[in-house]
């Protein structure tokens, strides 16, 4: 079971213009579902995917990476995250 938090947020009258023409532009129901969109869009933009448990890792340096589940080292080789030996 998924448990939900609410946020409130205090957005300017051209955020709100915003949000509606994403709205109607992708078909989505409400302002929550673009809203949830936009985070999910920025995620994968900065996640890191742990080879070994398919987890979330947080980036340490450049090149470097730990997962938040299975603690393994991951490592940026040749474009590729690998778990590191």
């Amino acid at each position: 079971m998924c448990e939900a938090d609410s946020l409130s947020l205090s957005l300017s009258p051209e955020e709100r213009e915003l949000i509606a023409l994403l709205r109607e532009e992708m078909g989505l129901p409400d302002d929550e579902a673009v809203l949830h969109m936009l985070v999910r869009q920025a995620a994968q933009r900065v996640a890191i995917t742990c080879p070994s448990c398919g987890h979330y890792a947080k980036r340490t340096a450049e090149d470097e990476a730990r997962c938040r589940s299975c603690l393994s080292v991951i490592k940026l080789v040749e474009g590729i995250w690998q778990v590191s030996g």
